[in-house]
C-alpha cells in the first residue's frame, strides 16, 4: 500500500524548555561519512529545542547500519548520552501491545472480533459485570486496538487520573461508572485507556503477566533483552536509563507502571531496531507476525510513523520504506505543542535518509 499511517501518540502533561548542550556521543554501527549531514541536523534540532540527550538507530535492508547518541543522559551529572541508555518510549508501547495481540491471534488462541466484557467474554465479570444497557458488553479486541472502544477522555485522560489506584480498580471504575460516549465501532477517540485493557486481554489469554508475555513471546525472538517496563521515580530509574527533563510538569509524578500496555516501556533505540526488522514484510529475517495479520493493521503500510509522547519524553519509530526504518529518542518534549519537536525531527531524519 502507498499510504502514510500518521499515529501520534500523546500520553499527557506538559513540557519543560531545560537548558541542555547538544553535543555528540559516540557512534556506532556503520559509522561513516554518509550520516555526516543527518548528525548535523540532529545537532541544529537538538539546540532548538533545548533537547538534553537524544538517540537515533537506523535499519538499512533489515540490517542495523547506524546508531548514534548525542548529549546528555544526566545533565547534572554530567553524564554524557550512549548508545546503551533506555528511554521511557511512551505511546510506543501500542505498537507493542499491538504486536504481542496479533501474536496471539497467530497462535489461535485469540480473535479481534471477541468480545471483551460480559458473560462469555475473554474477561467475562473479572472487573464487575458491564451495566445493562451500557453497550459495553459489544467492546471487541477490534474496537481497542482501532480506539473505537466507545470511551473517550472527556472529561479526562482516565489514565492519568487517581495514579494510586491500581489497573484493576481503574478498569472497574470506568466500567461501572463511565458511560460511553458512542456506540462502539462508530467513532475512533485516542485511548490510553483502551490499551491499559489489552494488555489485561493478554494476560488473560496468555496466563502470564503482560510484560512477562511480551519479553518472552515478543521480545526474545527478537533478541531484545534489555527492554522492560519502568518505575515511577527517579529513584526507581533503570540501570542505564535516562534522566527525563520537563520544567513545568514533574516526569516523576506518574504512574509509569500502571500504563504498561499503553506507555510503560523503556527501551534504548537499538531495541526498538531490531523490533522493527520483525515486522517490516521483508524477507531476509523471518517476521513474528505473518504478513496477512501485518496487512490488517497499519504495520502492512508502505510507510508507517509512529510516535509517542510524556512529560520528559519524545519518541518516534518509522518505516520510511520497504529499505529504511528509524528510530528517535529523546528525554524532554516541546509544552506548546507535543508533536513539534517530533514532526520536524522526523521532517529531518526524512530528509536526509531519503537523498
Amino acid at each position: 500500500m502507498n499510504r502514510i499511517a500518521l499515529l501520534f501518540g500523546v500520553t499527557c502533561a506538559l513540557f519543560s524548555t531545560a537548558v541542555a548542550l547538544a553535543q555528540k556521543g559516540k557512534p556506532g554501527v556503520g559509522s561513516d561519512q554518509s550520516f555526516s549531514g543527518l548528525d548535523s541536523a540532529i545537532t541544529v534540532k537538538m539546540t532548538q529545542f533545548k533537547v538534553p540527550g537524544m538517540a537515533i538507530a537506523i535499519v538499512r535492508d533489515e540490517k542495523l547500519v547506524y546508531v548514534k547518541s548525542y548529549g546528555y543522559a544526566d545533565k547534572e551529572t554530567g553524564q554524557k548520552a550512549s548508545n546503551d541508555n533506555l528511554y521511557r518510549i511512551a505511546s510506543i508501547s501500542k505498537p507493542v501491545t499491538y504486536i504481542a495481540i496479533l501474536k496471539l491471534v497467530q497462535e489461535g488462541k485469540l480473535s479481534l472480533d471477541q468480545k471483551v466484557f460480559g458473560k462469555g467474554a475473554i474477561l467475562g465479570d473479572d472487573f464487575g459485570t458491564p451495566p445493562v444497557g451500557s453497550d459495553k458488553d459489544l467492546i471487541t479486541v477490534q474496537h481497542l486496538l482501532d480506539h473505537t472502544s466507545g470511551w473517550t477522555n472527556n472529561p479526562t485522560d482516565p489514565m492519568f487520573m487517581d495514579v494510586k489506584l491500581s489497573q484493576a480498580q481503574l478498569i472497574s471504575d470506568l466500567l461501572a461508572n463511565r458511560p460511553l460516549t458512542t456506540l462502539p465501532g462508530k467513532t475512533s477517540s485516542y485511548s490510553n485507556f483502551g490499551y491499559c485493557i489489552l494488555g489485561r486481554v493478554i494476560e488473560k489469554i496468555s496466563g502470564m503477566k503482560y510484560d512477562a508475555y511480551v519479553r518472552k513471546e515478543i521480545l526474545k525472538p527478537s533478541g531484545i533483552t534489555k527492554m522492560q517496563t519502568g518505575g515511577n521515580t527517579l529513584a526507581q530509574r533503570l540501570p542505564n536509563e535516562v534522566k527525563y527533563y520537563q520544567a513545568e510538569y514533574d516526569p516523576y509524578s506518574m504512574n509509569i507502571s500502571r500504563m504498561d500496555a499503553h506507555g510503560g516501556w523503556v527501551a534504548s533505540a537499538t531495541d526498538l531496531a531490531k523490533l522493527l526488522v520483525r515486522i517490516d514484510r521483508n524477507p531476509a529475517k523471518p517476521d513474528l507476525i505473518k504478513a496477512e495479520l501485518l496487512n490488517k493493521a497499519y504495520f502492512g503500510y508502505e510507510n508507517w510513523v509512529f510516535n509517542g509522547s510524556l512529560p520528559g519524553t519524545s519518541t518516534t519509530v518509522s518505516r520510511l520504506n520497504d529499505h529504511i526504518s528509524f528510530v528517535m529518542l529523546a528525554n524532554t518534549r516541546t509544552e506548546n505543542d507535543y508533536g513539534n519537536i517530533l514532526n520536524e525531527i522526523y521532517a529531518a531524519m526524512k530528509t536526509q535518509l531519503l537523498r
